[in-house]
């Protein structure tokens, strides 16, 4: 069993995998107590969230007694950290056991020193540290052998104009903001660019409008966490106060201004004076070696990526694959964000490719190519609360529709590519793309739903461990919010790849899919972000399924298609298609031979020419 997930997920997960038929008839007859058994075995365990790192982020080496290098990660050997490694600490840990933390002051390219935090751990044990593979493999089999991380990456340029790009900056934008990061205030920023103070000022203040700040840390937070990767939600106080001695008080305001907090505000969150909180936050940046707010910023995620990147994850989800995602991200105007992808080519017709509400917005690679290859232009969108994209403030699971409130951010997201008509294939999510059509007629071309969930009704055949959650959401909606705790604890690679052989084992094709490990890599990819604790999304919409009546039939639609699997682990195929056809009348319906409920990813061709079959207006 793997030590870092909770005994009480284990044996909750296996129930529901090993005994689906039984969960399913406990779920019609007695869904109260599936939910007692949940607060028993769940309730006390804290949600287990991973992050998910950029490779480029990973600064770190295997070094022997002496702190000699053995092997060394590319960005370790980019940035001459072993000029940096303490051979007493390395020491040390050989003797103890013990891992280390340890500030380091290293040159900056102005001559200048940046506080960098090294960790030092005993190879057997850092092993189950988040590493890059070469780095793991090689601490397996070493004993005496020490591993060295180092936070370097918010200092880089690759992964940190890789940031400001997911937010549109501009070239000036990017430079000004990535100087200010390294430098820690305008003024420096503007004297290392050879640039006027005004100009980067000026620079700064649309890049922190593009972001969706308004104030400087905040900039750099959200830039130098973005250079990391992905950073589960939470607090980086902790290791504030073990890296840097703060006090517990001191890191917490640490942390407020890092969010972008101003001082008098963050003294009022903590109910301190304001002139507390200035000597307080004077001793840190004394502490921490910074002189402004935006340096403290950054020191505060630097620690937080830290934090995660030691943490006993077994390196199973924290490293992005290398066909990474084009992100881009705009801020709503309340300041939330939406997270979306562009696959081009702009020449391209737009075609939205709508996740389901079990996965998120990366698109396989095969669907993707045959899109582009008939003439598209692939763009997906996170909704809210999932993936990237924030949740919608103050709108509760149950007491909205979420795929109408997602409809907004499709709009936003339009507007800002001056995109007036797109098609749009659904793998899953077809109440979002009824949504949409009902929002904005205008928009929507040309549609393929593929195998199109209904919602959960009375009656049906729900069967399998995806059937069974259905069922127990339908009885108690209740249950979302805590099985969604379970899943999360279990989005490794290998666990995800286990889940989908047992949830498709009445699937012949699906589990033929399985045996690609390009469609693994690709599903994994539409799941992981889950496993960060981003999972509002998919409490929300699985509790509108669970909840929600039949929609009205939309008798105009008749540029739809839907593409319905022979073999379905989870509904009937019959039962998709007499519900869809009630509600779109004039819709096409092709039932697909021998595929199944991975259609998208197996027959990506075929949906792709599904599409341009249908005659566009």
């Amino acid at each position: 069993m793997d030590d870092s997930v909770p005994a009480g997920f284990h044996s909750t997960m296996q129930r529901w995998l090993d005994n689906s038929e039984a969960m399913t008839e406990i779920a019609r007859t007695a869904a109260d107590s599936i939910e007692l058994d949940f607060q028993r075995d769940l309730e006390s365990q804290k949600m287990r969230t991973y992050p998910l790192l950029s490779p480029d982020s990973l600064a770190a080496a295997l070094v022997d007694g002496s702190g000699r290098i053995v092997a060394a990660s590319p960005v370790f050997v980019a940035e001459k950290a072993e000029r940096y490694v303490d051979a007493a600490l390395v020491s040390q840990v050989l003797r103890t056991g013990q891992t280390r933390v340890a500030p380091v002051a290293i040159e900056s390219i102005d001559g200048g020193l940046d506080p960098v935090i090294f960790a030092y751990g005993a190879g057997l044990q850092a092993a189950s540290w988040i590493l890059p593979a070469e780095i793991r493999d090689r601490a397996e089999r070493a004993s005496g052998h020490v591993v060295v991380l180092a936070t370097i990456t918010s200092l880089r340029a690759t992964p940190l104009k890789a940031a400001c790009e997911s937010f549109g900056l501009t070239g000036l934008q990017t430079r000004v903001a990535m100087a200010t990061i390294r430098c820690g205030t305008i003024k420096q920023a503007a004297a290392q660019l050879d640039i006027s103070y005004d100009t980067a000022r000026e620079a700064l203040s649309e890049a922190m409008r593009r972001v969706g700040v308004d104030r400087l840390p905040a900039l750099v937070a959200s830039l130098a966490s973005l250079a990391f990767g992905v950073l589960p939600e939470g607090s980086a106080a902790g290791l504030l106060e073990d890296i840097w001695g703060l006090s517990p008080r001191q890191a917490a305001l640490a942390t407020l201004i890092a969010e972008g907090l101003s001082r008098d505000v963050a003294a009022q969150r903590l109910g301190i004076s304001r002139a507390t909180a200035k000597k307080e936050l004077d001793r840190t940046y004394g502490c921490l070696g910074v002189s402004s707010a935006a340096a403290l910023a950054r020191a505060v995620i630097e620690a937080q990526a830290l934090s995660c990147t030691t943490a006993a994850t077994q390196g199973q989800v924290a490293l992005a694959h290398d066909h990474a995602e084009p992100l881009r991200l705009m801020p709503r105007p309340d300041g939330t964000r939406i997270a979306w992808s562009d696959y081009g080519p702009a020449s391209g017709k737009p075609v939205l490719v709508v996740h389901s509400s079990m996965t998120s917005r990366p698109v396989s690679r095969a669907l993707v190519a045959a899109l582009q290859a008939a003439g598209g232009r692939p763009i997906a969108i996170d909704r809210p609360g999932f993936g990237m994209s924030d949740p919608l403030p103050g709108m509760e699971p149950g007491r909205h529709d979420p795929f109408a409130a997602a409809a907004r951010d499709v709009l936003s997201v339009c507007h800002k590519l001056k995109i007036t008509s797109l098609d749009v294939v659904a793998r899953g999510g077809a109440q979002h793309v009824l949504a949409l059509a009902d929002t904005d007629p205008a928009l929507l071309d040309r549609v393929v739903l593929v195998n199109p969930d209904p919602h959960t009704e009375e009656t049906g055949r729900r069967w399998g461990p995806m059937g069974a959650v259905k069922e127990a959401y339908f009885r108690n909606p209740r249950l979302v919010a805590l099985m969604v705790r379970m899943i999360s604890a279990h989005l490794t690679q290998e666990r995800v790849a286990r889940m989908m052989e047992r949830s498709f084992a009445g699937s012949p094709p699906d589990l033929d899919a399985l045996r690609d490990p390009r469609i693994r890599i690709d599903y994994y990819r539409a799941v992981r972000m889950f496993a960060t604790g981003r999972v509002a999304g998919y409490v929300n919409e699985q509790i509108a399924l669970a909840t929600a009546t039949r929609p009205a039939p939309r008798p105009r639609h008749k540029r739809w298609t839907i593409l319905i699997g022979e073999h379905d682990a989870l509904h009937d195929p019959a039962d998709v298609r007499a519900y869809w056809q009630a509600v779109l009348p004039g819709a096409g319906f092709v039932e697909v031979a021998g595929a199944g409920r991975l259609l998208a990813m197996t027959d990506a061709s075929l949906v792709a020419r599904t599409l341009t079959d249908i005659p566009s207006r």
